[in-house]
């Protein structure tokens, strides 16, 4: 009996051992877990949550410039050259996008872990949340000042013209050396909001469902396209698009909505009201941020946003300078001697002199990405990455 009781005690596990199994264990936990998380492509079956109303109908429209040859918005103080040139042809024929699209019309009009009262934020490298465990961050009023007096070269890339819409793509550089910044502006008029769309990797709503913004760009046949929100690195978070409502979660991060009446709002989340937005006409919808102009095209005194979005950056904005009359801007970065990128305060100011009343910072960094006609207009900094949406033109 005792000869069997030692023969027990021998086979028990050393304690180190049954650390390192336990160690184990909780690995393998976490793998599963971040595999499903961050990796696995997940469909959400929508089809309880969607809300469609009306056509477009009910859509404002809004008349084209009749001179097609110059924008309203290119900066006043830019030493301008136009150097390759290229008129692009205007015969472009798309017959996938149906200007009938629903829309809500109603009677009325990289993985972070954050900090909300700080603003900091510790992200893994690749990963990306959005501007979440935001604060309140004082605008650099000496940016603006700065890019208002810099002597910006500009030189006409492409433009699209066609009975509904007028698109101008401009590359500008300021600074030199370390400091030199490199930035592409989308300058659009369209006679509907209609010709101003959304679209999800895959054509499919759901978290880490991804392509790049050339693949869904060909297959929305767009003649320009740029990233979104990559609404799909999260599960909250307002998202609307194209009239359809998908969520209306309410986060820490500003709201940019645009209606079928052709304006452009940011909210913060306080006063971001789903209900309201939707009774309005909510075109679309995009959750990241923070907001820029104060909807007079005076850039903000705070943003909401944490430091490191806060940071020098690659960016890609939208803003509203009129109903039919928007701006796209995407600006490089991380690419010393060709673009350093901006901070928020300095493409805040970017923004304004662009003549936009109201703007909105969207995802960025290697999600930054222009592409006209297939093909990319900007350098995306580490060759970009794939994300969930863009934003595009077509017709």
């Amino acid at each position: 009996m005792k000869l069997r009781d030692e023969n027990k005690k021998s086979r028990k596990l050393p304690v180190p051992a049954i650390i390192l199994l336990d160690l184990m264990l909780i690995a393998a936990g976490m793998s599963i877990f971040l595999l499903f998380y961050y990796v696995i492509p997940q469909n959400y079956n929508t089809q309880d949550t969607q809300v469609v109303a009306a056509t477009t109908d009910t859509a404002s429209t809004f008349a084209l410039p009749t001179d097609t040859t110059t924008t309203d918005t290119l900066t006043s103080t830019a030493n301008t050259t136009e150097t390759d040139s290229t008129t692009t042809d205007s015969s472009i024929v798309d017959s996938s996008t149906d200007t009938t699209a629903s829309v809500i019309t109603t009677d009325t009009s990289d993985s972070a872990t954050t900090s909300a009262t700080t603003g900091t934020t510790n992200r893994t490298k690749g990963q990306n949340t959005g501007n979440t465990g935001t604060t309140q961050i004082a605008a650099d009023t000496s940016a603006g000042s700065e890019i208002a007096s810099e002597d910006i070269v500009t030189t006409l890339l492409n433009s699209y013209s066609s009975d509904n819409m007028q698109i101008t793509i401009n590359k500008n550089v300021m600074g030199t050396g370390s400091d030199t910044v490199t930035y592409y502006v989308a300058d659009i008029y369209v006679t509907s909001v209609d010709y101003l769309l959304s679209a999800f990797a895959n054509d499919t709503y759901g978290k880490n469902i991804k392509d790049t913004i050339s693949g869904m760009a060909t297959d929305n046949n767009a003649i320009l396209a740029v990233n979104g929100d990559f609404y799909g690195d999260s599960e909250e978070g307002t998202v609307i698009r194209n009239g359809v409502v998908y969520r209306t979660d309410v986060v820490d991060a500003d709201v940019c909505v645009l209606f079928t009446d052709g304006t452009m709002k940011t909210y913060s989340p306080e006063d971001f009201d789903a209900d309201t937005v939707i009774a309005q006409g909510a075109w679309q919808a995009w959750t990241f941020g923070p907001a820029l102009l104060d909807g007079s095209g005076n850039v903000l005194t705070t943003f909401n946003t944490t430091d490191y979005i806060n940071g020098e950056n690659p960016r890609t904005a939208i803003g509203y300078v009129s109903p039919g009359h928007y701006v796209l801007v995407v600006v490089d970065g991380r690419d010393e001697g060709y673009s350093r990128g901006v901070t928020i305060s300095e493409l805040a100011a970017i923004m304004a002199e662009e003549g936009c009343q109201t703007a909105y910072n969207l995802d960025g960094g290697k999600s930054s990405a222009m592409v006209f006609e297939g093909e990319y207009i900007n350098q995306p900094a580490d060759g970009g990455r794939e994300v969930s949406d863009i934003i595009y033109l077509a017709e």
